[in-house]
């Protein structure tokens, strides 16, 4: 049977989460998938562990030296025959109907070229802390000009290849804002379907990349000036607001508290977000009080999100990363 889904899995370094990862891809119901693992010149014998899998749906391409994940997404491109492809970060886990309610949306609306879906923010142990819906409308070019309004960073979206192609795939100076840059693009080019259900679990971990706050910043820069003439064009100014709340709530996730109170000091002085106050505080209190305070789930979930995901992430809390 021909495969519908490629779905593309940059790595590096992170065998054990990528098993956990790659059992929640190959338990995908009603879709026909195939795999590529984009090894970025990791040394803990990824392809050994992938290989012990025993599933024919699953190969490794290994780059010898790494890449970055831009790159590694672009080698998965380029081996990809399916007419969809999915792209997954190798720390996320995806529901067992992620893949075919993002085709079926597709399918609902012929004049969408890719879908994104719900996604919850989970820790290591799985469990739900917020979540994040789709944007409002389908006509998202503007909205991502703005910011970046995809839930799930690089792990939520299901596009055609045709499309992929059309956009040159992914920009390969950058990494941690590369995959809201593909967006842009395809925005841009092509509505978008949305399934709007929690069908992503967003692994939120200090070793994420997303963390290296410095890096993000200065690839901001450089997609502000990739984007101006766009912008200008089309009367969208960067939401420079909400991306400094953002780089500050990773700071403080991330366990950099004195760059996360520096953020909020600056949505103070700087756009009079009064309630960055309260965020400057919780930076100075105990430890221990800052990260009860930062496990404390999002009491916004939409309703029944997080039961729905809890339902699902299950039997992923124990005994995966031992």
């Amino acid at each position: 049977m021909t495969a519908e889904v490629t779905v593309i899995i940059p790595t590096h370094n992170r065998r054990v989460l990528l098993k956990r990862t790659l059992h929640s891809v190959l338990a995908q119901r009603d879709v026909d998938l195939v795999v590529v693992v984009v090894d970025d010149g990791g040394s803990d014998a990824t392809g050994a562990a992938v290989a012990e899998l025993g599933d024919s749906r699953v190969s490794v391409v290994r780059h010898g030296r790494s890449r970055g994940v831009a790159a590694a997404r672009n080698t998965g491109i380029e081996q990809a025959m399916t007419p969809w492809l999915a792209f997954l970060d190798d720390d996320d886990l995806w529901a067992p109907l992620k893949l075919r309610a993002q085709l079926d949306a597709l399918s609902a609306d012929p004049g969408t070229g890719w879908c994104c879906t719900g996604s919850v923010n989970i820790d290591l142990q799985c469990r739900v802390t917020r979540c994040d819906e789709p944007p409002p409308v389908a006509d998202v070019g503007d909205l991502l000009l703005r910011q970046n309004m995809i839930p799930g960073g690089g792990s939520g979206v299901l596009v055609s290849r045709e499309l992929t192609r059309e956009v040159g795939g992914f920009d390969e100076v950058l990494s941690n804002i590369a995959d809201w840059d593909f967006y842009v693009r395809l925005g841009l080019r092509s509505r978008l379907a949305t399934v709007r259900r929690p069908h992503l679990g967003y692994l939120v971990h200090p070793q994420g990349m997303a963390h290296n706050v410095d890096k993000s910043v200065r690839e901001y820069g450089y997609l502000d000036v990739k984007y101006a003439a766009e912008r200008q064009r089309r009367g969208v100014a960067l939401n420079e607001q909400e991306w400094t709340a953002y780089l500050a709530g990773l700071a403080y996730k991330g366990g950099q508290r004195w760059t996360g109170m520096r953020l909020h000091a600056e949505l103070v002085t700087k756009h009079r977000h009064w309630r960055s106050l309260r965020s400057i505080g919780l930076g100075l209190s105990p430890e221990r009080v800052r990260l009860a305070r930062l496990r404390r789930p999002d009491p916004a979930l939409p309703q029944g999100w997080a039961e729905e995901a809890d339902g699902w992430l299950t039997p992923y809390r124990h005994g995966w990363l031992e």
